[in-house]
């Protein structure tokens, strides 16, 4: 009788203990094709295969490598299947890409947590979930889906806005938000008048930073009727606007500039809300 042939088990999961073993030992990056081995079978990156040429030998056991590494097919192909787990898989994200694409994976999940601003609040989750929890939970008015520019009633405290776009200054390109650029624009009253900050929340602010700067024009108009000296009050300013995910809290507004509308620009000064133009945009560094 013929043996009998061997069967494939089909597995959806594999528990891998050291995840190292998908790593370059020179490196220590996460292997990905080309991989090159010693005629002993140690696997190396191709960055460092290339500077290793010039040795002769192999790192690791010291096997002559005059003929030069060569491909290792078999670590190619594990690697390939090889996929992992989103770290913000508890924030929503169902992604699994390949180990050594993880990295940059991470660098633009859209289900990277941000944090709550309420004071003693722990609420850790996406910029959708957040914009949820702070509208459900907190009751913070959001404004949603707007154009730039727009003009806002902003309330006392925290008020939040989601861009659909944003638009590069210079250039006239448009970019989809998809949701991740949420704004938070903090009025405090002093007792000039009120004070308003911007912030945007971003889960990859670091990154974002690198590249690009967030710039806010805000405007007040008003006319003052009542008063003789003054027909009319016109205030403006154009902001360089804090990127955060707010993992360390609310930065400090001491060090930086913040719109303020004088009491004597205000019809009202008790009134509860001010209707201000915001203007969003982005710069390329």
């Amino acid at each position: 009788m013929p043996p009998p042939k061997h069967q494939h088990l089909k597995m959806k999961t594999m528990m891998v203990e050291d995840t190292g073993a998908f790593d370059c030992d020179i490196c220590c990056h996460p292997l990905k094709p080309p991989i090159f081995q010693c005629n002993e079978g140690h696997a190396l990156c191709s960055s460092c295969s290339d500077k290793l040429a010039t040795t002769g030998k192999c790192h690791v056991c010291g096997t002559s490598t005059r003929g030069g590494y060569r491909r290792c097919r078999a670590m190619e192909h594990l690697v390939e299947t090889a996929h992992v787990e989103c770290l913000n898989a508890a924030h929503g994200c169902d992604a699994k890409p390949v180990y050594y694409d993880l990295a940059s994976h991470r660098q633009v999940c859209p289900h990277a947590p941000c944090h709550c601003p309420g004071k003693g609040c722990s609420f850790v989750g996406s910029t959708k979930k957040l914009l949820d929890h702070v509208s459900r939970l907190h009751g913070w008015p959001c404004t949603i889906k707007i154009m730039m520019p727009h003009e806002v009633c902003l309330g006392d405290g925290f008020n939040f806005l989601v861009l659909d776009r944003l638009v590069v200054n210079g250039s006239g390109t448009v970019i989809s938000t998809t949701g991740h650029f949420l704004f938070l624009l903090n009025v405090a009253r002093q007792p000039l008048g009120r004070a308003i900050s911007v912030f945007c929340i971003h889960p990859h602010h670091k990154k974002w930073r690198s590249s690009k700067a967030v710039k806010c024009v805000l405007t007040y108009s008003q006319s003052v009727p009542e008063c003789k000296l003054l027909v009319r009050h016109h205030l403006q300013s154009d902001l360089c606007v804090d990127c955060t995910d707010l993992s360390n809290g609310l930065p400090h507004t001491e060090k930086r500039f913040m719109f303020v509308v004088p009491n004597s620009a205000l019809g009202d000064k008790d009134e509860e809300a001010i209707n201000v133009t915001v203007d969003i945009s982005i710069c390329n560094i």
